[in-house]
Formats: C-alpha cells, structure tokens, sequence
C-alpha cells in the first residue's frame, strides 16, 4: 500500500519528467492519450492520469515503465525518487553538483533541470 507522502512524491517526479519533456502546457486529456498511443495494454481514462499527477494515486509498474520510455527517464526514479544501481555510484565531483543543487531554491532547481536537459536549445 502506498502512503500519501508516496503517492505526493510520485506525483511530483512526473510533473517534472513532463515539464523536462516538455509536455506541460497539454491538457489532462492529451497527456492520457499521448500515453495510451504507447502502452500496450488496458488504457487510462483522463481521470487516471490526472489522480497520478495530484497525487491520488500511482500507477501500476507497467505504465510507469511506459511512463519512463516515453518521459525518456528512469522508472526508477519515477517509481522511488532514485537511480537504479546500473547507473554507478556519484563521482566526489557528482555529489558536490549534488550538495550545491540541494541548496538551490526550487525555482532555480527547475531552472537548471531545464536547461540541463535541452542544453542545444540556448
């Protein structure tokens, strides 16, 4: 059973997979539509996807594999917020990176992650 802390913290890591594919100006409807197009099994209404992102619920381990393809991230980190273990362990220079973007206000933290992840687009 997931807890609601769970279930807010899922939510979160998709808004900003969505945002860093930059996806986030559709609507719910284009989101679900965009994901059943992907998903070889039982689609999902509008209204699922919808409880993903505020937090109402998470979705079964398959969507969130599908989820991931299509964000190109990790299901991992959408399913637990964390890498899997394949990916190796930070560098001394990763984990300062690490240390400063904690610290960063989370205004600039979306700021980054942007920018990190379309680095040709400026």
């Amino acid at each position: 059973m997931h807890t609601e802390q769970d279930k807010t913290d899922f939510s979160e890591r998709l808004k900003t997979a969505i945002r860093l594919a930059g996806l986030d100006e559709l609507s719910n409807a284009s989101l679900a539509n965009r994901f059943n197009l992907r998903h070889p099994n039982q689609p999902v209404s509008t209204q699922a996807f919808h409880h993903w992102l505020v937090g109402r619920s998470i979705p079964t381990p398959d969507k969130i594999e599908t989820l991931a393809k299509w964000l190109d991230t990790s299901a991992e980190w959408l399913r637990h917020g964390r890498l899997s273990g394949t990916e190796g362990a930070a560098s001394p220079q990763e984990a300062l990176l690490l240390k400063y973007f904690r610290l960063l206000p989370p205004e600039k933290r979306d700021a980054l992650m942007v920018l990190l992840h379309h680095p040709d687009d400026g």
